[in-house]
C-alpha cells in the first residue's frame, strides 16, 4: 500500500523568460578548465561535455560574452545538462555578500548569527551554533510524468569557535591538549575560508604553538592563526572554560534548541522557510531568464516518485516452511527456534566470568536469564521475558559454574578465563558458552588494556562463545532488563551456531546469493595512519530461507577486491556440492556494500564467477549510503509516547514509518529501514531513509526487488530482537570488521581461530 501523506525534500524548478542563448565551447582539457573557473568562475559557468569531450562555457552576468572563439545558440529548455551547473552558480551569486558560504557544492550557507543556538550574558559572540543549509540539484526518474528536475534542500547545524588562539591565551584559556585549526582561502573567493586541522597543542613557545599529533609540515603555528575545531569535544571544553561552572547548563540548553531542530515540525519548518525565501529571490540562469521554484514535492502530486510501504518479512520457524511469523519474539516462543531438533547440545555448559565483588548481582542476573522474569507483564499483558533462555530455544538445565576475578584488570580477567578453561580440561568437558561480566568504563580502555577483548580472544581460541554483558546492565530493573534479555538470548543460542529462524526466500530463480560487505576503521590519532578493514557476510537462500554461509572473514581494504573474489568462489563452490546445483540453472548474485562499487571490481567479480562454468548468472551491485541530502516527512504522523513516565513527549513526529519505499529512478531508492517506532527518544531527530544506488554494470536491474529484499534483511538479525538500522548483510560486515580490529590489539589472538574451528562457522561476532 502507498502512503498517500508524504513530503520529499525537494522542490521541482522550471525555467522561464527566453530560453534560447549563445554558449561558448572549446576542446576539453583539464588545465584549462581549472584556470577558467578560476580566473572567470563569478561571471561563467563551465561544464564539461562529456560526449562531445568539449568544455561549454555559459555567461551568466549581464554584459558577459562566452569566451571560446566558437560559439553557438542553445535552447535551455532543451538542454536540461546545464540546468545543475546554471542553480548552483544562481545559489552562489544570491547568497554570495549575505550569508557566509561555506561550501559550492552542495551549496552550503550558514543561517544568520542571530539564530545561534548557544547563548549566554558572559558568551562572547565568536563561539556560535548556527544552521547551515544544503542545497542540491537532483534529477528524478520515478514519476509517471517523466523526469522532474529541482532543488533538494536540508538544514543542520554547524558549531564554530572563530577566536584565533592568542585571544583565548589573553583570556588565560590554555590550548594545550586541544586540536587546533588554521584557515585556507578555497578556490572562489565567493566561499569563507576553509577550516584545516593542523594537530593537537602540546606546548606554548611565546606566541607559537607547538604541535603534536600533528600534519606533516605543521609541527609549529602562530597562536594568532590557529584556531580551535568546532568538534563537539573542542566546543563544549571552550564553553565550560568561558563560563566557569555554568557551562554545562547553557550547553543543554543549546543542545535542547537544536534537537527541536532536528526532529520532524522543526526542519519542516526551517526547510519550508528557506523555499518561500528561494520563489521570492531572482535566482537567474542567465540574464533573461529565471529559475522557478516550486511547491514542495507530495505524494499527492501526479510527478512523486513510485512509492509503497514494505511488507513485513515472513520468518520461519520450522523446517517445512510452517509456521511461519512476522513478528520475531512471537514467533519463536510459540514454535521455538527453527533447528530445535537437530541442535546439540541440549545441555549447556555454561561458564560465569565476573569481578568478585560483582558475584551476586551477577547470579541473580543469571537465574533471570536462563529462567525467565515470568512476574513482569506490559500494560496489554504481554511478558515480553517470561520464559528464559532454556525454555525458549528448548534447552534442557545447564551446567553453570561461575570464575572470579579479583579486579578489573586484563590481567585478572585472562587468570578468571584461565581458571575456567584449566576447570573444564580437568573434568574432560569444553564450555559451549562463556558469559563475561564487563564494565562501562572498560569502552575507555586502550584495546591492549581492554579486558573485553582479552577475554573474547582468549575464549574464541578456545572455541568458546562469548556474550559480554555490563554490570550496568545486569542491575537493570526488570521493566529495562526484560528488553535486554531478550537481546542477549537470542545473540547467545545464534553464537552457539543455533538458528532461530529463517527469512523466507521467494524462490524466483533456481539460486540466490547476497553478499554483504562493511567496513571499520581504526586510528590510534587524528593524523595517526589509519587501517581499514573490511568484513565480508555471505547468505544464500536454500530450502525456502535465506541461511547465513558457514564462514565470515575480514581483510584489509586494499585486499578486499581479491578476498571477495575468493570468498564468492568458495562458497558457490560449497552450496553448488550441498544443493546439486546444475551448470545452467538460473543463479542471482547480489551485492550489498558500503561503498559504490568501481567498475574494474565489478568486472572482476564477474570474471571469477564466470570461470566457474555457471551459464546462467545475473548480478546487482547495489550501494547502500546512510549519507545523502533526501529527507521524507509523512504529514500524518503524529508521532509516539517516548517513554512511560512521561507520555505527553512525541518523538518521530512527522517523521516516516519503517518499510516507505520511494523509487527515486530506476537505479536509486529510498528506503526507510528504521522509522518513528524504532527511535528511542525524541532528542534522537526524525528518522532518515538509507539510498540504494544501483552499478551501472549490474545485469539485475529491479530495484523494487532489491529495495524490498534489503528490507528483509534489516528484520533477519540474530543480534537484536528489534529490526536492525541496516541488512544484516551490511551490519554484520560492519561488526565482523570492527570486532576483528579490536582482537587483533590483544597479542596472543590468532585470526586462525575464526578462520578455522568450529567458533568461526557461527557468528562469533554479534
Amino acid at each position: 500500500m502507498a502512503p498517500t501523506s508524504l513530503l520529499l525534500n525537494f522542490l521541482p524548478v522550471s525555467l522561464s523568460g527566453d530560453t534560447r542563448i549563445r554558449v561558448g565551447y572549446r576542446p576539453y582539457n583539464e588545465d584549462v578548465l581549472r584556470e577558467l573557473r578560476g580566473e572567470f568562475g563569478e561571471s561563467h559557468v563551465f561544464k564539461r561535455d562529456y560526449k562531445e569531450n568539449t568544455i561549454t562555457e555559459i555567461p551568466v552576468i549581464s554584459g558577459a560574452e562566452p569566451l571560446a572563439d566558437k560559439s553557438t545558440e542553445e535552447d535551455l529548455a532543451e538542454a536540461w545538462w546545464l540546468w545543475k551547473p546554471l542553480l548552483n552558480a544562481a545559489l552562489l551569486r544570491l547568497f554570495s555578500g549575505s550569508r557566509e558560504i561555506t561550501s559550492d557544492y552542495p551549496v552550503s550557507v550558514l543561517g544568520s548569527p542571530k539564530n545561534n543556538f548557544i547563548s549566554h550574558a558572559d558568551l562572547p559572540d565568536w563561539v556560535r551554533i548556527l544552521p547551515l543549509l544544503e542545497f542540491e540539484s537532483r534529477t528524478l526518474f520515478g514519476g509517471k510524468s517523466g523526469a522532474q528536475f529541482g532543488l533538494v534542500c536540508n538544514a543542520r547545524t554547524r558549531h564554530q569557535i572563530l577566536a584565533p588562539c592568542d585571544h583565548l591565551i589573553e583570556r588565560g584559556i590554555s590550548p594545550i591538549g586541544r586540536y587546533v585549526q588554521i584557515d585556507q582561502p578555497q578556490g572562489d573567493s565567493r566561499l569563507a575560508p576553509r577550516g584545516f586541522t593542523v594537530g593537537k597543542v602540546s606546548s606554548i613557545d611565546g606566541e607559537t604553538l607547538i604541535l603534536e599529533d600533528h600534519r606533516e609540515g605543521y609541527e609549529r603555528v602562530k597562536a594568532s592563526d590557529a584556531r580551535l575545531t568546532g568538534n563537539r569535544g573542542d566546543f563544549d571544553w571552550c564553553v565550560n572554560a568561558l563560563l566557569q561552572g555554568q557551562g554545562q547548563a547553557t550547553l543543554s540548553r543549546a543542545r535542547d534548541a537544536m534537537s527541536a531542530l532536528n526532529q520532524g515540525p522543526g526542519r519542516l519548518k526551517m526547510i519550508n522557510q528557506t523555499a518561500e525565501y528561494l520563489r521570492t529571490a531572482n535566482l537567474e540562469a542567465v540574464p533573461g531568464v529565471a529559475f522557478e521554484i516550486g511547491e514542495w514535492m507530495s505524494s499527492t502530486d501526479a510527478r512523486f516518485p513510485m512509492t509503497e510501504t514494505i511488507d513485513r518479512p515472513t520468518l520461519v520457524f520450522h523446517p517445512s516452511g510452517r509456521p511461519n511469523d512476522t513478528w520475531n519474539e512471537r514467533g519463536i516462543k510459540d514454535n521455538g527456534p527453527h533447528d530445535q531438533r537437530t541442535f546439540t547440545p541440549k545441555q549447556l555448559n555454561i561458564a560465569v566470568i565476573c569481578q568478585g565483588r560483582f558475584e551476586g548481582q551477577v547470579d541473580r542476573f543469571m537465574g533471570k536469564f536462563l529462567d525467565g522474569i515470568p512476574d513482569f507483564q506490559l500494560r496489554n499483558g504481554r511478558k515480553p521475558y517470561d520464559d528464559g533462555f532454556l525454555s525458549r530455544f528448548r534447552l534442557e538445565r545447564a551446567n553453570v559454574q561461575t570464575f572470579r576475578a579479583n579486579s578489573a584488570s586484563r590481567a585478572a580477567y585472562e587468570a578468571a578465563c584461565e581458571d575456567a578453561l584449566k576447570h573444564a580440561a580437568d573434568n574432560g568437558f569444553g564450555w559451549d558458552l562463556a558469559i563475561v561480566q564487563i564494565e562501562e568504563d572498560f569502552k575507555a580502555l586502550p584495546g591492549p588494556q581492554n579486558p573485553y577483548y582479552a577475554t573474547k580472544a582468549m575464549l574464541l581460541r578456545n572455541n568458546v562463545a562469548v556474550q559480554n554483558v555490563r554490570i550496568e546492565t545486569m542491575s537493570e530493573p526488570d521493566k529495562s532488563l526484560v528488553y535486554t534479555m531478550n537481546q542477549v538470548s537470542l545473540a547467545c543460542y545464534a553464537k552457539l551456531g543455533g538458528r532461530p529462524w529463517l527469512l523466507a526466500a521467494q524462490q524466483s530463480v533456481a539460486h540466490e546469493l547476497v553478499i554483504g560487505l562493511g567496513s571499520h576503521t581504526e586510528q590510534k590519532s587524528r593524523f595517526d595512519q589509519s587501517v581499514r578493514y573490511v568484513g565480508i557476510t555471505t547468505v544464500f537462500s536454500s530450502d525456502g530461507g535465506y541461511h547465513l554461509s558457514e564462514r565470515t572473514g575480514v581483510v584489509l581494504f586494499e585486499d578486499y577486491a581479491t578476498e571477495l573474489t575468493d570468498t564468492l568462489t568458495r562458497t558457490i563452490e560449497r552450496v553448488r556440492r550441498e544443493d546439486n546445483w546444475k551448470n545452467t540453472d538460473r543463479v542471482r548474485l547480489v551485492f550489498h556494500a558500503f561503498k559504490q562499487i568501481k567498475d574494474i571490481e565489478a568486472e572482476a567479480i564477474k570474471q571469477a564467477v564466470e570461470a566457474l562454468d555457471l551459464e546462467n548468472v545475473i548480478f546487482a551491485f547495489v550501494h547502500i549510503a546512510e549519507q545523502h541530502p533526501f529527507l521524507i516527512f509523512d504529514q500524518n504522523q503524529e508521532g509516539l509516547p517516548h517513554w512511560e513516565k512521561d507520555r505527553s513527549k512525541r518523538k518521530g513526529v512527522l517523521g516516516p514509518s519503517r518499510g516507505v519505499h520511494i523509487k527515486l529512478a530506476d537505479s536509486e531508492s529510498l528506503v526507510v529501514f528504521a522509522g518513528a517506532s524504532e527511535l528511542k527518544q525524541a532528542a534522537h531527530g526524525m528518522p532518515r531513509a538509507c539510498l540504494l544506488k544501483l552499478h551501472r554494470n549490474s545485469t539485475f536491474r529491479d530495484m523494487t526487488y532489491l529495495a524490498r529484499q534489503a528490507f528483509d534483511f534489516t528484520a533477519h538479525s540474530w543480534r537484536v530482537m528489534t529490526p536492525e538500522p541496516f541488512p544484516i548483510t551490511i551490519k554484520y560486515s560492519d561488526l565482523i570488521a570492527e570486532r576483528l580490529a579490536g582482537l587483533k590489539q590483544i597479542e596472543t589472538w590468532d585470526d586462525d581461530a575464526v578462520r578455522f574451528r568450529n567458533i568461526g562457522k557461527a557468528p562469533w561476532f554479534l
